[in-house]
């Protein structure tokens, strides 16, 4: 009598055993799913961190390049209006985003070959945010529109141009973009 006690015994044991084994099997099935669309995720977000990066070192990069041909623009003496018909904006007249339009006017190209590893190079406008007189070293004394400073130098003093520069990059992909704008200040 005591095996066939046992025999019952060993086979209700069986059954509790392969239940506690099915809910084992199913844990770590959602823990491996788990990890695995966890490690899908950080792939996917990295890779937008790379994305926005290079987007944003484009943009950069298309300002460096801008002021780089900032002297030559004050040589040539461009004028400034509203249409940017020497490629020189003048306050206050460009449009909001004009980055989002491709017909847009006015704006300038980097070299194809300046910023690698992006759709399209980076582009940029320049706006003239005016013209100053310094006073000789104690700051900046008037702005020259419609000033009688306009075009004159004091004495020890210089004349000061500030402008803005707006510049747009691309990442690999044209959905990822980036604007940069710094204000920048030449004298000549």
């Amino acid at each position: 009598m005591t095996q066939l006690n046992s025999a019952a015994g060993m086979k209700a044991q069986r059954g509790y055993t392969l239940v506690s084994v099915l809910v084992i099997v199913l844990i770590v099935g959602i823990m491996a799913t788990g990890s695995m669309e966890l490690g899908h995720l950080s792939e996917k977000v990295a890779g937008d961190a790379i994305q926005r990066d290079r987007a944003f070192q484009a943009a950069d990069g298309g300002v460096t390049l801008a002021q780089l041909d900032i002297p030559l623009m004050l040589r040539r003496r461009l004028v400034a209006d509203s249409r940017a018909s020497e490629g020189v904006f003048s306050f206050n007249s460009q449009g909001q985003k004009w980055w989002r339009s491709d017909t847009y006017t006015g704006e300038h190209y980097a070299d194809g070959n300046a910023v690698l590893g992006v759709v399209m190079p980076p582009r940029y406008i320049y706006e003239e945010l005016g013209r100053y007189i310094t006073d000789g070293g104690t700051g900046v004394t008037g702005l020259d529109i419609g000033s009688a400073a306009y075009g004159r130098r004091s004495r020890g003093g210089r004349d000061v141009v500030l402008y803005r520069i707006e510049s747009h990059g691309r990442g690999s992909f044209n959905e990822v973009q980036s604007v940069v704008e710094a204000v920048v200040a030449y004298s000549y």
